[in-house]
C-alpha cells in the first residue's frame, strides 16, 4: 500500500515528462511541417539551359514550368482589396542573368494606356509594371526596374524606404506588347547588374502594377498605405538563386565624340555684338569603367569624363536673396548619390556634387579623373569619391561616405569631405549623423539627428546641427524640425543656403478618406511653417502656410486653396527683379493661392497655379500654366508659361518665362528630344536638341545640338541667323564586359 502510495507520484511524473516530451515532439513536428509548407509555398526562380528569345510573348516552354506570382492586392483606391484585373509574374535564371515575364490581363486592352517610349521617362502617365530585387536582403538597398506596355524602361536605385535614386542607369532590356486579352512584358536583367552575395538562394521582391486609367495601385508584398514597393520589411521571398556566377572583372565603356562649336557673339542692348570665340571644332575621346573589389562593391572610374548627352539646367528666376539650388544631371554624380545625403536637400548639405567639375555659374570644368567606389561591406553602407579637376584652378577633391545598420531599417553614419585648390589652401568638413524609422501600431515614425563642422587654412571649426521627428503616413503627416547652422559653416563641396541662423519648421496635415462621391481623399493643413532666426536674435526670414482644403478626386485630378504668410528681414539692399531692389528692414506680407492639377492619364493635362497678395513694399500676381499631352505611343509634349506682375511705389516689373518639350520616339530604342527656354530676365532663348540610340543595353549613340539667342534688343529682332552661342556635339559609347 505503501509502496503503491509512494510509487503513484513518481509514475504520474514519468507520465507527464513523456507527455511534456510528445507534446514538444508535436509542437517541433508542427513547426517543421509549416515551415516545409512555408518553403514549398514560397515562389522559386525556375533554372533553365532553354534558349530563351527577348521578344516580350512568353512563348518558350520554360514559362510554363516556372512558379507564378498572382496574388495582387489593392494600395489604392481600396486597401486590401484584391486587385480588379489579374497579373501573373514568373521568374527564370539562366547562365547570362534574370528574366521577369510578366503578364498582365485587362478586360479592356483597348483602354490600356501606353504613351511613353523614352528611356527613363516619368511612366505616370501610363499602366505599368515595377519589380523590385534586393539580392542583400539588408532591409535598406534594392533595385528597381519598371516597364510599360511599349516595353519603355525606367530603373532606380533604392536607397531607403523614403527615397529612391532615379538618376541610376543601369544595363538591362525588356520588350512588351498589347495584345487581347491585356499585355505581356518580358524584362532581361544582367547577373552583373546586380550585386549578391556567394551562396545566398533567396532575395527580397516585390512587385506593383498601376492600372492608370482606374488610378489603382496594386502590389505583391507592402500593400498598405502606409508602406509601398520599397517598404523592404514586407516583401516578399523568392528562392532558388542558386549557382550564380561572379561579377564581371571589369565593364568598359569608351567613348568618342567630336563637337563643333559656332561662332561666340557677346550681344549689346542695340543689337551690336563682339566676336568672343570662333568657330572649330575638336574631338575627344575618354573611358568610363566599372570595377567589382567584391560582390557588394562597385569602383567607378572616369577619365577625359564627359557629359555632352545631360539633360540642361532649367532657367530660373529668382526672386528671393537665397542662392538657387540646382539638381545633378551628371551620370557619374548621380550613380550611387543616394548614399552620399547628409543634411537636409537645397538648404544645408555637407555635400553638393556640382561643386565638382562646374563652377558657381554653372560653366563646365574639365574632370581629368575620378573615382567613385560603393556598396556594401558587413553591416556597412560605404561610399567614396576621389577627383581631379583641371582649368584655371585645378583641384583635387575627396568624399568619404560610410553608414552602418542601426535596428531593423536605421543606420548611423559619418563623412568626411575635402577640397585641395591650387593657392587656395586645404578645406575640410565632417559630420556624425543618424536616422532610426519605427513602426508603431502599423505607423511609420522616424528620428533624424546630425552635426557637422568645417575647417579651413583660416582656422575656426563652425557648426551645423539638425533634430527631425517625422510621422509620414497616409491618415496624417505630421513633423518637427530644427536646424543650427553657425556663422562661416560654408563646406567647399557643400550647399549652405544661409549661415548664422537657426531654422525652426514642421507641418501638420491630415488626409482622410470620406466615403464622398468622386473623391479619393481630403487634405487638410493646418500649419506648415519654417522660421528662421538669426543666432544674434532676430528674424531672418519666415514662412507659414495653411491649406483650409486640397482635394484628391478618384480621376487623379487635384485641387487646393493655401493660405500663406511670409517674412523677411534683409540686412543688405538686394534686387529681386532688374530695376527693383528690397531695403534693409523687416517685411511681412500675406498671400493666397489656388491650384489645379490634372490627371496624369488624361490626353491632354492642365496645370494652373495662381498666386495673390503683397510682396514686400508692394504687391501683385504670379501665374503659371502648364498644358501637356500624349499620342501614344510615339509624342509627348508640354508647354509651360509663367507670368509675374509686381507692383511696388517707385517700380514695376513684368516677368516671364516659357519652356516647350517634345519627345518623339520611334522605338524604346531610338528617341528624340527637343527643349526650349526663355525668359526676360536673361533676355534670351536657349534650344537643347538630343538624339539617342541605343545599339545594345549599355552602348549609346547620342547626338546633341545646343544653341541661343539674345532677346528683348532695342529695335532689333532676334538675330537667328547669328546665335550668341551653338554647338553640335555627336558622341558613341561601347560597352563591353570582361
Amino acid at each position: 500500500m505503501q509502496e503503491s502510495a509512494a510509487g503513484a507520484p513518481q509514475q504520474l511524473k514519468s507520465h507527464s515528462v513523456i507527455r511534456g516530451m510528445n507534446t514538444v515532439r508535436h509542437v517541433v513536428s508542427l513547426v517543421a511541417v509549416l515551415a516545409s509548407q512555408l518553403t514549398s509555398q514560397m515562389p522559386r526562380v525556375h533554372a533553365t539551359r532553354d534558349n530563351l528569345r527577348l521578344d516580350g510573348r512568353l512563348t518558350e516552354p520554360a514559362w510554363q514550368r516556372a512558379d507564378s506570382i498572382d496574388d495582387f492586392r489593392q494600395r489604392d483606391p481600396v486597401e486590401g482589396a484584391p486587385a480588379t484585373e489579374r497579373t501573373v509574374v514568373r521568374f527564370l535564371s539562366t547562365r547570362d542573368g534574370l528574366w521577369v515575364g510578366v503578364h498582365a490581363y485587362d478586360r479592356e486592352p483597348g483602354r490600356i494606356l501606353h504613351a511613353q517610349l523614352r528611356r527613363d521617362t516619368d511612366l505616370g502617365t501610363d499602366d505599368g509594371v515595377q519589380l523590385l530585387l534586393s539580392p542583400l536582403q539588408d532591409k535598406r538597398t534594392a533595385f528597381w526596374f519598371a516597364v510599360n506596355p511599349n516595353g519603355a524602361m525606367t530603373d532606380a536605385e533604392v536607397v531607403s524606404f523614403e527615397s529612391e535614386n532615379a538618376n541610376w542607369d543601369a544595363v538591362w532590356d525588356s520588350r512588351a506588347e498589347v495584345t487581347a486579352d491585356g499585355w505581356v512584358a518580358e524584362l532581361f536583367i544582367p547577373w552583373q547588374t546586380l550585386r549578391y552575395r556567394a551562396g545566398s538562394t533567396a532575395w527580397d521582391v516585390n512587385l506593383r502594377r498601376v492600372i492608370r486609367r482606374k488610378n489603382e495601385d496594386v502590389l505583391w508584398r507592402a500593400w498598405r498605405r502606409t508602406e509601398g514597393i520599397r517598404f523592404l520589411e514586407k516583401a516578399g521571398v523568392v528562392d532558388g538563386f542558386a549557382d550564380l556566377p561572379p561579377r564581371a572583372t571589369a565593364e568598359l565603356r569608351p567613348y568618342a565624340s567630336l563637337t563643333g562649336n559656332g561662332t561666340s557673339r557677346d550681344y549689346a542692348s542695340d543689337g551690336t555684338f563682339s566676336t568672343t570665340a570662333g568657330a572649330g571644332m575638336k574631338g575627344a575621346f575618354g573611358l568610363d569603367a566599372k570595377v567589382a573589389p567584391t560582390r557588394g562593391l562597385t569602383l567607378d572610374l572616369t577619365t577625359n569624363a564627359d557629359f555632352a548627352q545631360a539633360e540642361v539646367d532649367r532657367q530660373v528666376i529668382n526672386f528671393t536673396r537665397f542662392p538657387l539650388f540646382l539638381p545633378e544631371r551628371r551620370p557619374f554624380f548621380t550613380e550611387g548619390a543616394g548614399i552620399f545625403n547628409f543634411g537636409r536637400t537645397e538648404e544645408t548639405q555637407l555635400f553638393y556634387s556640382r561643386r565638382i567639375g562646374l563652377g558657381r555659374d554653372g560653366s563646365p570644368i574639365p574632370l581629368l579623373a575620378g573615382a567613385r567606389l560603393s556598396g556594401r561591406i558587413g553591416e556597412q553602407q560605404a561610399g567614396v569619391i576621389a577627383t581631379r579637376t583641371g582649368g584655371d584652378q585645378p583641384s583635387t577633391d575627396a568624399v568619404v561616405r560610410v553608414r552602418r545598420d542601426l535596428l531593423d531599417r536605421g543606420y548611423i553614419g559619418a563623412m568626411f569631405t575635402g577640397h585641395d585648390e591650387r593657392n587656395g589652401g586645404l578645406s575640410t568638413a565632417a559630420g556624425v549623423d543618424v536616422d532610426v524609422p519605427f513602426i508603431v501600431r502599423g505607423q511609420n515614425l522616424i528620428f533624424l539627428a546630425a552635426s557637422a563642422w568645417t575647417h579651413d587654412s583660416a582656422g575656426g571649426s563652425p557648426n551645423y546641427s539638425r533634430f527631425v521627428i517625422d510621422f509620414p503616413n497616409d491618415f496624417a503627416e505630421i513633423s518637427q524640425r530644427v536646424e543650427r547652422v553657425e556663422k562661416g559653416f560654408d563646406p567647399s563641396l557643400g550647399f549652405v543656403q544661409s549661415d548664422g541662423i537657426v531654422r525652426w519648421g514642421g507641418q501638420l496635415q491630415i488626409a482622410p478618406r470620406p466615403n464622398i462621391p468622386y473623391v479619393r481623399q481630403l487634405e487638410f493643413k493646418l500649419i506648415d511653417y519654417q522660421y528662421v532666426q538669426r543666432i544674434g536674435g532676430g528674424l531672418s526670414n519666415a514662412e507659414f502656410e495653411v491649406r483650409p482644403l486640397g482635394v484628391i478626386f478618384n480621376s487623379g485630378d487635384q485641387v487646393e486653396f493655401n493660405l500663406q504668410r511670409q517674412g523677411d528681414a534683409p540686412t543688405e539692399e538686394f534686387e529681386v527683379f532688374e530695376g527693383t531692389t528690397i531695403a534693409p528692414g523687416s517685411y511681412w506680407f500675406d498671400r493666397w493661392e489656388v491650384q489645379y492639377e490634372g490627371a496624369a492619364n488624361r490626353a491632354v493635362r492642365l496645370d494652373v497655379t495662381a498666386n495673390f497678395g503683397k510682396f514686400y513694399t508692394g504687391g501683385g500676381e504670379d501665374y503659371s500654366l502648364s498644358l501637356s499631352g500624349h499620342v501614344q505611343p510615339h509624342l509627348l509634349w508640354s508647354l509651360s508659361y509663367g507670368y509675374t506682375d509686381g507692383r511696388f511705389p517707385s517700380s514695376r516689373f513684368i516677368a516671364r518665362t516659357m519652356t516647350t518639350r517634345v519627345d518623339y520616339a520611334l522605338t524604346p530604342r531610338l528617341n528624340t528630344t527637343l527643349f526650349a527656354q526663355w525668359n526676360n530676365e536673361a533676355s534670351r532663348g536657349a534650344l537643347n536638341a538630343r538624339l539617342r540610340w541605343t545599339r545594345t543595353p549599355g552602348s549609346d549613340l547620342y547626338v546633341v545640338l545646343n544653341s541661343a539667342w539674345p532677346t528683348g534688343l532695342e529695335g532689333h529682332p532676334i538675330p537667328w541667323s547669328r546665335p550668341s552661342r551653338g554647338g553640335l556635339v555627336v558622341k558613341y559609347v561601347q560597352y563591353l564586359r570582361y
